[in-house]
C-alpha cells in the first residue's frame, strides 16, 4: 500500500504543477451527501484538497498505541 500511495501522491502532484490559477477555479456540483468534506459544489483546488483531508481524518480515527506502552491518563 505504501508503494501505491506514493506513486499516488507523486502522479497528483505532477498534475497540480501544470495547473493555473483559472483551471484551479473551476467548480462542479458535488454528491454533498456522500462524504463530510464534499461541498454542494467544489472547485478543482478542492477537490486536489480532498484527499489530504479526508486522510487526516482517518489517521485521528485510528488507535496505533504501542500495546506495550502504560496507557496515558
Amino acid at each position: 500500500m505504501s508503494r501505491k500511495l506514493d506513486k499516488t501522491i507523486a502522479a497528483l502532484s505532477r498534475r497540480l504543477e501544470h495547473e493555473n490559477p483559472q483551471s484551479l477555479a473551476r467548480s462542479m456540483p458535488f454528491p454533498d451527501r456522500w462524504d463530510p468534506f464534499f461541498m454542494s459544489s467544489m472547485t478543482l483546488n478542492d477537490v486536489y484538497a480532498y484527499p489530504t483531508l479526508h486522510f487526516d481524518f482517518h489517521a485521528k480515527q485510528l488507535s496505533l498505541r504501542n500495546p506495550d506502552a502504560p496507557e496515558s491518563p
